[in-house]
């Protein structure tokens, strides 16, 4: 793919993300893609990548589970210069079941083959995400201060 067609895939995969057109999504992902978070609450990465299109579906339903609305805003794409990678900026704009606003700073880093994710890590502020969902979270969120 050229540049900006790899440019142009990013923002196909954010946008069908953001209408939760699962059927599209995974027309784009590899079958053996992975998806992780090396962020973390703990200063390592905390969560197990997801492996494989069943198991990023899955990771998807339980965010699905809480959120009621999802909205990338201020993205910049940027496609490496093998094209193979793009790597993306922007705010996550959103808007959980209980109706409160989360919004949150990414970044992404997509490597892509044969117009596929492989891979996908996921960056963004833990504390915002734990701020957000306290019942899930909380308990990370009151160590942090007691620490503190």
């Amino acid at each position: 793919m050229q540049p900006a067609e790899l440019v142009d895939q990013t923002s196909l995969f954010l946008d069908l993300l953001e209408a939760g057109d699962r059927a599209r999504i995974a027309e784009l992902l590899d079958d053996e893609v992975v998806w992780s978070a090396p962020m973390s609450f703990s200063g390592t990465e905390d969560t197990e990548p997801a492996r494989g299109r069943g198991a990023f579906g899955s990771r998807l339903d339980s965010i699905a589970a809480v959120l009621q609305s999802a909205r990338f805003t201020r993205r910049r794409i940027t496609a490496s210069a093998d094209n193979a990678t793009t790597f993306v900026q922007a705010i996550g704009d959103f808007v959980t079941v209980a109706g409160q606003p989360y919004r949150n700073v990414y970044v992404f880093r997509f490597d892509w083959r044969d117009g596929r994710i492989v891979s996908w890590e996921e960056y963004a502020n833990p504390i915002a995400i734990i701020r957000a969902f306290p019942g899930e979270y909380g308990h990370v969120l009151e160590g942090l201060v007691s620490q503190g």
